[in-house]
């Protein structure tokens, strides 16, 4: 009787350590963390022109099986590329938005990643287009063509050389499509802009080792 008790109790003990190696792969899999770098993007446009440039999603995983990634957008302006691969480790995703047709304001939609069948990761997008800069009319203010200049002014760096620095220059928001480098200076006229229109400025310091972050941006418009 107590030979047939204990074969009953192995067996039993088979079968939960069996039990418990299945549980133990389930929840490694799902423990797996997604990670999105960055968590958001922001992207920065002028109504009817060119839309700004592709941005980049790296996603990330904390073990290296090789699952299949998904990624799905919900908004008709918004691309993501490739919108299905495989990935054990990392992989890097392209993400593109398209503005023609589009009015002014802001525009808000969200990336969404699905690692093999595991609940979804998500990358909020913010698209600003702003409106389109038209010069006043020849009748009371000068002539379309005309141009004139802002003269900009920022602090020194210090506790480091500095060789100059960059004046960058765009008709939106963190959008440049302008770069002006002086030297050790602490000011600067930006001629060429044009009457009617309003202009963002940004600063960054260099030397040797590189380039610094932008400045706060400034704004203007020429007259």
């Amino acid at each position: 009787m107590n030979r047939a008790s204990g074969a009953s109790w192995s067996r039993r003990a088979v079968w939960a350590a069996a039990l418990m190696l299945i549980c133990v792969g389930s929840v490694s899999e799902s423990a797996a963390q997604t990670v999105m770098s960055p968590t958001s993007l922001t992207y920065y446009a002028v109504q009817g022109a060119t839309s700004p440039p592709n941005q980049t999603v790296t996603v990330s995983r904390t073990i290296s099986n090789k699952v299949t990634l998904t990624t799905s957008d919900n908004a008709s302006w918004l691309s993501v590329s490739p919108d299905k691969t495989s990935i054990e480790t990392r992989t890097t995703l392209k993400v593109a938005v398209n503005t023609s047709g589009l009015l002014a304001g802001t525009y808000r939609a969200t990336i969404t990643t699905r690692v093999g069948t595991w609940p979804a990761a998500t990358t909020p997008v913010t698209l600003i287009v702003s409106p389109a800069t038209t010069s006043p009319p020849s009748t009371t203010s000068p002539s379309p063509s005309a141009t004139s200049s802002a003269t900009l002014l920022w602090n020194p760096v210090t506790g480091t050389t500095v060789s100059g620095y960059r004046i960058y220059v765009g008709e939106a928001p963190r959008q440049y499509s302008r770069t002006i480098t002086v030297g050790n200076v602490t000011s600067s006229t930006v001629a060429g802009l044009t009457v009617g229109r309003m202009y963002y400025f940004a600063v960054t310091a260099f030397n040797g080792a590189g380039e610094s972050a932008p400045s706060n941006e400034a704004s203007k418009t020429i007259q």
